[in-house]
């Protein structure tokens, strides 16, 4: 069993109750797992350093139990372990939980939750990668309704319609020698291109120029990134080029990166699943109504200003 939105009982309630105790705010403690419980299980999760999808499953269950401490206020969520597909009786396609990699202490996720038709094309994407002896890491993929954007996050976000994964993103542009890929600038371009490290024999050795940032502090002790090059050979593939022969694009790092801004800026790691998308017609407001009913998509925080925006290239 796993608690989501729309379940009901006297474990919702308890749940409720631990999340009051320990400081979150999961609205009316009545029973019922609503936007305000969903939106509170995700900042403990997010704080647990826990995958945050909003749903209770037995490592959250555990992670609240822990966080507790008192056995007066310990859950016993007597959960099974999570399925592999987070079905919502009203929509249209299924949220489907797909297989990630970790590497080293890099952190990430050994999953990332996609729509189902993404999905289908990530798992055949993740099989040819893994024939080749590469692997894909995770940094997520499905973004909670309730998420805030920021400087880094848009609010039309393909992740908010399950159509877009992001790699862990301490496995890049980090120590070229050490990291399992090397991200490469495209010339003249703001965009990247992705090479997997593999130990595979049948894959050449190539020289890449891969780019990495150094991370420093002016006067002021404010942070700003100086993105620095090194020439790696090794036996490598192009992810990107491979991602894209399965619907996935890259999507451009932001301006403010190039110009010193935060590593966050630089979107190496974000692909998208674009298959489908009409440019000037599909609305993202139509995206979202494939994977939740249209009273779920109305309490997304942001849809009134981005329910009729209409798909461009990369971007509602």
């Amino acid at each position: 069993m796993i608690l989501r939105e729309g379940t009901k009982g006297e474990l919702v309630k308890k749940l409720q109750e631990g999340l009051a105790y320990l400081g979150y705010h999961p609205g009316p403690i009545d029973g019922h797992y609503g936007q305000m419980t969903e939106d509170a299980v995700e900042a403990f999760q997010k704080k647990s350093k826990l995958y945050a999808d909003g749903l209770v499953g037995p490592s959250t269950a555990k992670a609240l139990n822990a966080a507790l401490g008192s056995p007066m206020m310990e859950l016993h969520l007597d959960l099974q372990p999570p399925q592999e597909e987070l079905v919502d009786s009203e929509t249209k396609l299924k949220w489907v939980k797909c297989p990630a990699d970790k590497f080293a202490n890099r952190g990430g996720f050994t999953r990332v939750t996609l729509r189902s038709d993404t999905a289908e094309a990530y798992n055949t994407l993740y099989k040819e990668v893994h024939e080749l002896g590469g692997i894909i890491t995770s940094a997520g993929g499905r973004r909670g309704l309730g998420s805030k954007a920021s400087p880094a996050r848009s609010k039309k976000s393909m992740h908010y319609v399950g159509r877009a994964f992001d790699m862990a993103l301490p496995t890049g542009m980090q120590d070229p020698t050490t990291d399992p890929y090397l991200i490469q600038r495209e010339k003249d371009s703001r965009k990247w291109i992705i090479w997997c490290k593999t130990g595979n024999p049948d894959v050449p050795e190539r020289t890449i120029d891969s780019s990495y940032v150094v991370t420093k502090r002016n006067a002021k002790g404010k942070k700003y990134t100086i993105l620095k090059s090194k020439e790696i050979t090794a036996r490598v593939f192009n992810f990107t080029e491979l991602a894209k022969k399965h619907g996935f694009e890259r999507i451009s790092g932001r301006r403010s990166f190039f110009r010193g801004g935060a590593y966050g800026g630089s979107e190496w790691w974000h692909f998208q699943w674009e298959e489908g998308l009409e440019p000037r017609k599909t609305t993202f407001g139509e995206e979202l109504l494939k994977v939740y009913s249209k009273s779920k998509a109305e309490r997304f925080v942001y849809w009134n200003e981005a329910k009729n925006c209409k798909w461009k290239i990369n971007w509602f």
